[in-house]
């Protein structure tokens, strides 16, 4: 995200769908410029079963997020339940192109690519990957090892996994609604970036997120 970038994320509940605009401001945090919402009743205990429904309260949503921000709106994130999630662990050691030139940006996409190599289960797709960790062969911990000197690079990540059918709607919702998918972000996920400060990110803990008609529950370690 560069400073000035304007965010869009869609949360479709069981009883609303929410839209909010936000800036990127000087610090790398998000900024909120408007939030809207409107009734939806296209959802039942997680699970989209009025596809139309759904789609009418998006439209609804960003036109009136458009009206206040007066902004253009031609994509946005949105998130997924938990029940449709899986979330797999995987590790790569990959070997730095050239030690003594440092880790190139190069060396990170490729090991990047190369934990995501997994056997995917029938049924479910990729959405994401989120490094845990990023070693160097001292042991070192870095959070951009661009740069730094180093035979391998070690890449612990969680690879996400949803099910099919239900990102496959949300594709068909968002067409309808004139709109692109950034990215589709599982809620406990974004709950833990939002909720969790960093003392707590270093605990055990669990989010327990209670809604009209599901409850998602976070266990982190």
């Amino acid at each position: 995200m560069a400073i000035g970038d304007i965010i869009v994320g869609i949360d479709i509940g069981t009883s609303k769908v929410c839209t909010v605009l936000g800036e990127v401001n000087n610090f790398g945090q998000i900024e909120t410029i408007c939030s809207t919402s409107c009734k939806c009743n296209g959802l039942k205990k997680g699970k989209i079963i009025n596809e139309d429904e759904v789609t009418l309260s998006i439209i609804k949503t960003i036109e009136e997020a458009e009206e206040q921000a007066n902004f253009k709106i031609n994509s946005a994130y949105t998130t997924i339940p938990g029940k449709y999630v899986t979330i797999v662990q995987n590790s790569v050691v990959k070997e730095v192109k050239d030690k003594y030139a440092g880790i190139s940006a190069r060396d990170v996409q490729s090991a990047m690519s190369q934990v995501k190599d997994i056997e995917v289960p029938d049924g479910k797709t990729i959405i994401d990957i989120v490094p845990d960790e990023i070693i160097l062969d001292n042991g070192k911990i870095m959070a951009d090892p661009v740069g730094s000197l180093s035979s391998t690079l070690t890449i612990n990540a969680q690879i996400i996994l949803a099910e099919k059918g239900y990102v496959r709607q949300l594709s068909g919702i968002f067409k309808k609604a004139g709109l692109e998918i950034d990215a589709i972000i599982p809620t406990t996920l974004a709950e833990r970036n939002l909720v969790l400060d960093n003392n707590e990110l270093h605990d055990n803990i669990m989010l327990l997120d209670i809604g009209a008609g599901t409850t998602d529950i976070g266990v982190f370690e």
